[in-house]
């Protein structure tokens, strides 16, 4: 499978290939809060990825957001592309992504850090820190 994505001013573009992925989460924490600037972020996290930049590139900016953890985005038009690990892929904003992807969020993670405004009505599990298929986005103990 492969999935394409983009940055709103289509400046910069992505691909994933032959990549195998964990399930798409909604995170809750604060950071992804505030770089998705609504209730939660919602990644497509990336075990072993085939990821990279198609265009663009050059017009990629990182921001370490936490330890050793990086989001990217276009320095262009902002838009957010993806959090690394260092210099490996750790997950994609499932908005930057081009077209059904064919993945739909399958929880919840960091809820006990959600918004006090925002009320979770689907019925996706819910799990208070991260759930054990995804990898970490968020450490509490490091604010």
């Amino acid at each position: 499978m492969t999935i394409k994505g983009s940055c709103l001013c289509q400046s910069v573009k992505y691909e994933l290939s032959d990549a195998e992925f964990y399930p798409v989460t909604n995170c809750h924490c604060p950071n992804c809060r505030k770089v998705s600037g609504v209730a939660y972020g919602t990644y497509l996290a990336v075990k072993q990825a085939k990821f990279r930049w198609l265009m663009g590139e050059d017009l990629v900016t990182k921001y370490e957001s936490s330890p050793e953890t990086y989001r990217s985005f276009c320095s262009r038009c902002g838009s957010p592309l993806a959090a690394f690990d260092g210099e490996d892929i750790r997950c994609i904003t499932l908005g930057s992504t081009d077209g059904d992807i064919g993945k739909r969020p399958e929880s919840h993670i960091y809820v006990s850090d959600k918004a006090p405004w925002f009320e979770i009505t689907d019925n996706l599990p819910q799990h208070e820190l991260r759930s054990p298929d995804t990898r970490p986005q968020y450490d509490p103990s490091s604010d």
